[in-house]
This record gives C-alpha cells, sequence and structure tokens, in this order.
C-alpha cells in the first residue's frame, strides 16, 4: 500500500513542487497530536507497529496481543488509525502481524529540523511520507520517502534531529 501511495504523490509531487519553504512535507508536528486521540481512545502506553506522516495525515498501526486465560499469547495483531483533519478513524479491521513494536514515549522527533539535511544534500526533494518503527529493542527507526525532479525515489534513514544516518535508492 505504501509503495502505490508514495508512486501517487511522487507523481504529483514532481508536478507541482521545487525546494523551499513553501513545499508541502509529510505532517510530522501532527503525530503527537494524533497519537493523543488515539490514546485518548484506547488508554495510555500502547504499542504500535508503525506510525508514519504523509501530505496529508497520520496513520497508526497499532499493535495488539492476544492473551488466553493464563496469560498466554495467542498472536499479535495489527490494526490501522488514521488521523486527518482532526478526526480519527479506523476500518476496524484487525490482521495477524509480528514484528518489532514501540511506545510513543520511544518517539524523538524534531519537525523543525528533520528534514534540513535532506534539503542541504539534495536538489529539489519531494518528501512525500516519514515512517517510525520499531528496532526491536523498543527504540525506533524513522526514514523518509525522497523523490528528486528527476524521478528518483530514495529510502533515507534518519536521526530524530533529522541527520542522515543512511540512503537506499529504491
Amino acid at each position: 500500500m505504501r509503495s502505490t501511495f508514495v508512486a501517487v504523490l511522487s507523481l504529483v509531487g514532481l508536478l507541482g513542487c521545487g525546494s523551499s519553504p513553501e513545499v508541502a512535507r509529510p505532517v510530522v508536528g501532527e503525530i503527537p497530536v494524533a497519537i493523543g486521540a488515539l490514546e485518548t481512545r484506547l488508554g495510555a502506553g500502547l504499542e504500535y507497529f508503525e506510525v508514519s506522516a504523509d501530505l496529508r495525515g497520520v496513520t497508526m498501526v497499532l499493535a495488539e496481543t492476544e492473551q488466553d486465560n493464563s496469560g498466554e499469547s495467542l498472536g499479535m495483531y495489527a490494526t490501522t488509525f488514521r488521523w486527518e483533519e482532526g478526526e480519527l478513524t479506523s476500518d476496524g479491521e484487525t490482521l495477524s502481524a509480528e514484528g518489532a513494536t514501540f511506545q510513543a514515549s520511544a518517539i524523538e522527533i524534531s519537525p523543525e529540523s528533520l528534514f534540513e539535511q535532506i534539503d542541504d544534500e539534495l536538489s529539489t526533494p519531494v518528501i512525500v511520507d516519514v515512517a517510525i518503527q520499531g528496532s526491536g529493542t523498543g527504540s525506533t527507526v524513522i526514514d523518509a520517502t525522497v523523490v528528486n525532479e528527476k524521478g528518483g525515489t530514495l529510502l533515507v534513514l534518519l536521526s530524530g534531529d533529522g541527520r542522515i544516518l543512511g540512503v537506499q535508492a529504491s
């Protein structure tokens, strides 16, 4: 799903964006608001597989563990929630899932500086989304999908303050 979404946004971004402060960027500043809304609804201390921000909103993939009466784990499940235009929604579908998880307290992002080094290093980058995923140790990994004016796509591994830690062409 993410690759289809990125392809559509890449085309839109290439047709209408240049590198300047006015360029549309993923709404990373909405991540704490979205998580706050979800945790107000369901309770604090939730576990997440992924939290991502695109140009319009925030998607949160909630990790849930089903247990039997003795507390034995029966499996992990994922439910997706979307925060857009101040509204929290979900299709309610829960799917079997596995992977590293994290809590909201592990997210350390500086929205003001997250994209500065990408802007400095690349000519007219279009950043279509940012994903935060579990690392397996309770901490997080942050990556941004970046498209340049020539149509190339990069997955850029970032620190929470925007330092580029690695780049992979996709």
